[in-house]
């Protein structure tokens, strides 16, 4: 039997923004055994029942670098005998918490770290893909659907500064740290995700790991793409009135 190649790390980071594909491929990787499983270890709306799962003392983010470093200390502690390294996803809103509370890089907290930075090309259908999920409160394909979505065109724009600026600011990061990580174009893993999967495995140096599947499914609809196309078209109308 071939002995698995284990990577030279201690974790995996998926630095994203929200709805760029990073808990798909994360699942995805972690369904290949090359991570162990997945957590969002600081999402809103589901740290509560992780932090319990892991330090049932707590039941809202830790609030100091001290409890912070214990709460991932138990993470990284669950299942190590596997050998696998942790996957952490990470929102750039999310590293600003961890930043709050000291940390200037993951690396003082995760170890050694390869990065993947989950990125979309069309930040305009991403901030859509966002007001949409924002109202329904369906992040993810297993999740119900808890109210239908509205057009809101200024919503919608101010998501688009948002999602420029977390994208700048992990750019920043990784030039400021020497940090080279892999791109992961949420539209190359949609189209095709065994093939988006077998490059990242190639550069993780693991091109002969067994590609295991994701549960999740893509969650577009035609409504995506009616707001997307209305946003674009007044963002036009409004350009030539503010030119006239």
């Amino acid at each position: 039997m071939t002995t698995p190649v284990r990577l030279p790390c201690d974790t995996i980071v998926f630095a994203s923004t929200q709805r760029t594909g990073s808990t798909a491929l994360a699942t995805t990787l972690s369904a290949s055994n090359v991570t162990r499983q997945t957590y969002e270890w600081f999402g809103h709306g589901t740290f509560d029942k992780v932090i319990r799962h892991f330090m049932p003392e707590f039941h809202e983010l830790p609030e100091t670098k001290t409890d912070l470093q214990r709460y991932v200390q138990a993470i990284r502690d669950t299942d190590a005998a596997s050998g696998l390294p942790v996957s952490l996803m990470l929102h750039m809103y999310q590293f600003d918490f961890l930043r709050d509370l000291g940390l200037t890089r993951l690396e003082e907290l995760f170890g050694n770290c390869l990065y993947v930075y989950n990125y979309r090309g069309d930040v305009y259908y991403q901030a859509v893909s966002l007001h949409i999920a924002i109202q329904t409160q369906q992040w993810v394909s297993s999740q119900e659907r808890r109210a239908e979505p509205r057009y809101d065109f200024e919503k919608i724009d101010g998501l688009v500064n948002w999602i420029s600026q977390d994208c700048e600011n992990w750019l920043t990061y990784f030039r400021e740290n020497s940090i080279v990580p892999f791109y992961a174009a949420y539209e190359r893993f949609a189209q095709n995700p065994r093939a988006a999967t077998q490059l990242l495995l190639d550069w993780l140096g693991l091109p002969d790991q067994r590609i295991g599947t994701t549960p999740l499914q893509r969650q577009a609809t035609q409504l995506n793409g009616e707001f997307y196309h209305r946003y674009l078209a007044e963002c036009g109308t409004r350009r030539l009135s503010q030119n006239t």
